[in-house]
């Protein structure tokens, strides 16, 4: 990206996505989203209203500040009002079927350990599949690995192997996957005006994920902005096997088309990136690298989204999704959590970017690790609770009921992709996942806990 492509870029805001705002406001979708979020807050009152219908007010100062540890229920209150903003603001495509082919280069990058041969195979044969059937744009896979020995398919023509040697280091001594993507940076043959798609070693594309990548790229090429892309990801491709895990990663859909949509639709990434589903040009991903050290080495994704934002370039929504699957163990989500819990705080602390990048990373991160003791005064709170002010009351049930949202929303998406359509099942697993919901905050409050203990190394989880 040249010095001209940057200035142009240097808006912190781009007002133009948010301007179909007035544009058939209450559609299907955002009164479905609206009536869901009003029906249960109500729900809460009346549930309150049916355990507790008589509330003692606090007398002594103790009592008083007893009740006011309500505010904890109150803290994802901005985050959670940022996410409905993004899912109000989102609009199903309509034109990804019309796609065009383009010419530019597409790579489908994969960093991986050689752990998970089965699951890496799969993915490479669903790139090849899947491109097949919707062949919009030429396409290479790139497996960046730092293993020689793994039996996995020969390379050809749209299969290559970047091998990373042992000896190799950065000069900053970044680990891990950040290490092998750095390396890849600096030895893969693409050209410049290539594009990358980083994948997971358990993420496949889908026919909507490709033409979404398609459409970006010719819109992105167009207007000479060379925007970073990332879009939504689905979770339920293991769905029958591991039916309460996969439930549980709803809320990382949900993420998506909330706050995440919200950042990409504003084109700065407030709330980090995912490390999969990254769309980036070639020439703009070697000039950021991801030699960042090993503080940027946990969560390597977000760190590398803010020096992105502090060079000047911006971020965009991309249309369609990508699939993956969720982990198969409650230990694997409760250490996969753990590890974006300490690298993000990373990221807050460490990025070597201004205060205005690093801040809302820091505060999510602080709001996550205020869960486990909200957890517990909502515990205590059943034997020794007393009356709260209205507004802090409805502040805690907006945000309760704001959360629960994000897992519904997921749901939908997933239910709507694996093609869930009988109302029975879809009104069931509506109601598995309400029910669910408090086991699935506890893990998440589990996860924060076990954060508190400093751990070495990376995690690889098993999928």
């Amino acid at each position: 990206m040249t010095t001209q492509d940057i200035n142009a870029n240097q808006n912190l805001f781009d007002p133009e996505p948010l301007r179909d705002w007035s544009l058939g406001f209450i559609t299907g979708h955002r009164l479905w989203v609206i009536l869901l979020l009003l029906s249960g807050t109500a729900l809460l009152y009346l549930i309150q209203h049916i355990i507790w219908p008589v509330r003692q007010q606090p007398q002594t100062t103790v009592e008083h500040i007893w009740a006011y540890g309500a505010i904890l229920w109150c803290a994802p209150f901005i985050f959670n009002s940022l996410g409905l903003l993004g899912i109000v603001l989102f609009r199903h495509p309509k034109n990804l079927d019309e796609a065009e082919r383009i010419e530019n280069l597409v790579c489908w990058r994969i960093v991986s350990r050689g752990i998970n041969v089965e699951t890496l195979t799969t993915t490479i044969r669903r790139c090849q599949a899947e491109m097949a059937k919707t062949p919009l744009f030429p396409y290479v896979i790139e497996i960046v690995t730092d293993t020689e020995s793994i039996k996995l398919p020969v390379p050809n023509k749209d299969l290559r192997y970047i091998v990373v040697p042992k000896e190799y280091s950065t000069a900053k001594g970044t680990l891990y996957k950040a290490r092998a993507l750095h390396f890849a940076s600096q030895y893969s043959n693409l050209s410049d005006n290539a594009w990358v798609v980083h994948l997971d070693e358990e993420t496949q594309p889908t026919s909507s994920g490709i033409k979404g990548i398609c459409n970006m790229i010719r819109e992105e090429e167009t207007s000479g902005k060379k925007r970073i892309g990332q879009g939504a990801i689905l979770y339920h491709r293991k769905w029958k096997q591991y039916p309460a895990l996969t439930l549980a990663d709803n809320i990382r859909t949900g993420t998506d088309f909330a706050q995440f949509h919200l950042q990409h639709k504003l084109g700065v990434t407030i709330f980090g990136f995912h490390g999969s589903y990254i769309v980036v040009r070639n020439d703009v991903e070697k000039s950021i690298g991801f030699d960042f050290g090993p503080e940027g080495s946990i969560t390597e994704d977000a760190f590398w989204g803010l020096v992105a934002m502090e060079r000047g370039f911006r971020s965009r929504w991309v249309e369609g999704y990508l699939e993956e699957q969720s982990t198969q163990s409650v230990m694997d989500f409760l250490r996969q959590r753990r590890r974006w819990i300490q690298g993000l705080a990373k990221v807050a602390l460490h990025a070597p970017v201004k205060l205005k990048w690093r801040a809302s990373i820091g505060f999510n991160t602080i709001i996550w690790n205020l869960g486990p003791f909200a957890a517990l005064y909502t515990i205590a709170h059943f034997f020794f609770g007393f009356a709260h002010p209205w507004w802090l009351r409805f502040l805690a049930n907006y945000s309760f009921a704001s959360f629960i949202l994000l897992y519904l929303i997921g749901l939908k998406a997933n239910l709507d992709e694996y093609r869930v359509e009988n109302f029975f099942k879809r009104v069931s697993w509506y109601f598995v996942q309400i029910v669910l919901f408090p086991i699935f905050s506890l893990m998440e409050s589990l996860a924060v806990l076990m954060a508190l203990r400093p751990i070495s190394g990376f995690h690889v989880v098993k999928k």
